[in-house]
């Protein structure tokens, strides 16, 4: 997944680091309200959650980005590059942390929400969360640019007809020159209803959550498998 190892070149100068450290601790937060030994982050990212995570939970996470897979290894948690549906294991909890449904189309979400359904033990729970209609158009959509000594990024985000389309480009010194690399990223806003429908599991709760603004950015979703 070419888009997703750009990201991860480019995520430690972005500045997100404080804004997802929140983030954590919400789920942090709501993860100890439940009975839970094993627990799987899925999309773990560089695994600054499962830093958390691992401290008191039987944890491991999963990423299909072999580069943010080695950068999470490198921080010493149990991270593996393979994607959700080659498991055969069963938790009492997931997370999925950073919109990650919202890089699902409709058909691939669908899939997706089986699979988590799958493999959650009865009575598990699955907790992510979602940006909501705000997020998307008032903090996601937009350009930002990034002028090191030794790269440039720059990302250009456009927000239509409930789609965001982001282009990510990074120029990066090689020696006396520089190379240049492209990735696009495509993300896909939902209404908690939409979800709650083509979930098997039972929705428990739903808070709105203010990352990026004043105004509520993320919706986080509490499931459970009954």
């Amino acid at each position: 997944m070419q888009h997703l190892d750009l990201y991860a070149k480019i995520e430690p100068f972005i500045g997100f680091d404080e804004a997802y450290e929140n983030l954590y601790q919400i789920y942090l937060q709501k993860l100890s309200q439940y009975k839970i030994d094993t627990i799987l982050d899925v999309g773990c990212g560089n695994g600054n959650l499962l830093l958390h995570l691992q401290k008191k939970y039987n944890s491991q996470g999963i990423d299909i980005s072999n580069q943010m897979v080695q950068i999470a290894k490198a921080k010493g948690v149990d991270a593996r590059c393979i994607s959700l549906d080659k498991l055969t294991e069963k938790y009492d909890a997931i997370v999925a942390v950073a919109d990650v449904l919202n890089y699902f189309n409709i058909e691939t979400l669908k899939q997706f929400l089986k699979d988590i359904e799958n493999r959650l033990k009865t009575g598990g729970v699955f907790i992510c969360d979602i940006n909501t209609l705000f997020g998307f158009e008032e903090v996601t959509a937009g350009s930002l640019t990034i002028d090191k000594e030794s790269l440039f990024i720059a990302i250009d985000s456009e927000f239509e007809d409930d789609v965001l389309e982001t282009k990510i480009t990074l120029f990066e010194q090689k020696g006396h020159s520089f190379t240049k690399e492209q990735a696009h990223i495509t993300q896909y806003y939902y209404e908690v209803k939409e979800i709650e429908t083509i979930s098997a599991l039972r929705l428990l709760a739903v808070d709105e959550v203010s990352l990026f603004s004043d105004i509520p950015d993320k919706h986080i979703l509490i499931f459970k498998k009954d």
